[in-house]
């Protein structure tokens, strides 16, 4: 399971704990329905810490393969009907863990069947309510990934509308060829072709990336530098993007008679993030360290390396001997008067 999959069942856990929090609050202070049960106040946190966690963790592994094997392959009602599905499967589940619950730990006030306990109006409400949980969770999970891991979480707390400096590294990934893949293919099947790429770069959240932008057939990855943080993830995540296209070639062959290949361009220093925008908004990276990398980026072909570095960059890493590195140039960059040292990274 990648880490990214801890986060969204990390999410899942704390919106369920905290809605079935409230339905407790609410069912206990609020509305009072006819239940064949009154559970006391040490019962209605004992259901909290044990169903919240439980559905957590089923909703939130069902969404992660929803998203990894259902988008982008059937169209929106298919996926809603999937849904439905699948949320009358778990609540099903969960009415019976709820109904053992109520008999051996609250106990029942009479004599109650499990068809009697589900059919109660109360127990219909929460199926209804689970639903609308879980669309409210789906629905914050895709904010999410359109903002960038984490970036939802900041944008309410208000980090960026006052600009501030963060230290990061960035990498321009960029299609070799590019022009001439779009003649070839023509726009709407160049554009699948680019859909396709971009769907295998997911396995860089194996190595804590952050896609920053997509910009045409380009794309922008970026992590928050630390001083713990291993450097070394970042030329790994170009790497297991290269091997995830290596191992669907065929594909690729198959489907557009083309194999992809990226070259990238690696960057660190500091930059200025900031909220902008009044129709849309989004979050902005502003700075020369953004500029150089995009520089460097584009020296790849000038030099026949699929992947170049700046000496910003290569300082960093704490063990260059996992790394065949090797000095290209030293080069004025368009745009700047200093000179930028430039090398290629390779695997060993």
């Amino acid at each position: 399971m990648l880490k990214s999959d801890l986060f969204v069942i990390r999410d899942y856990v704390i919106g369920w704990i905290i809605a079935i929090g409230l339905w407790v609050i609410v069912r206990t202070y609020g509305v009072e329905l006819n239940t064949p049960a009154d559970p006391q106040p040490h019962h209605a946190l004992r259901m909290v810490l044990t169903f919240g966690p439980i559905a957590g963790v089923l909703f939130g592994i069902t969404q992660i393969k929803v998203e990894r094997y259902y988008y982008r392959r059937i169209p929106l009602w298919k996926l809603t009907i999937l849904g439905f599905i699948q949320n009358t499967f778990i609540m099903s589940l969960m009415m019976v863990l709820a109904y053992n619950f109520f008999k051996h730990i609250v106990g029942f006030n009479r004599e109650v069947s499990f068809f009697e306990f589900i059919s109660n109006p109360s127990a219909i409400l929460v199926f209804f309510y689970s639903l609308l949980v879980n669309f409210v969770l789906a629905s914050l999970r895709q904010i999410n990934l359109l903002l960038g891991q984490g970036n939802l979480r900041r944008f309410i707390r208000g980090d960026f509308y006052t600009p501030r400096v963060e230290n990061r590294v960035f990498m321009f990934i960029d299609l070799k060829g590019s022009t001439t893949i779009a003649e070839k293919l023509g726009h709407i099947s160049y554009s699948q072709f680019i859909q396709d790429c971009f769907f295998d770069l997911k396995v860089v959240q194996q190595h804590r990336a952050e896609v920053y932008q997509y910009v045409g057939d380009e794309v922008v990855l970026s992590w928050k530098s630390s001083s713990n943080f291993d450097y070394a993830h970042c030329i790994k995540a170009y790497w297991a993007f290269e091997d995830q296209l290596l191992k669907r070639k065929s594909y690729y062959a198959n489907k557009y008679g083309i194999e992809p290949y990226f070259k990238a361009g690696l960057n660190e220093g500091d930059v200025t993030a900031s909220e902008v925008g009044e129709i849309k908004k989004e979050i902005a990276y502003h700075g020369d360290t953004l500029n150089i990398t995009a520089r460097i980026q584009e020296m790849c072909n000038s030099v026949g390396k699929s992947l170049l570095a700046s000496e910003t960059f290569i300082n960093k890493l704490k063990d260059k001997s996992l790394f065949q590195i090797q000095f290209e140039c030293e080069e004025t960059l368009r745009g700047k008067m200093e000179k930028v040292k430039v090398y290629s990274v390779n695997r060993k």
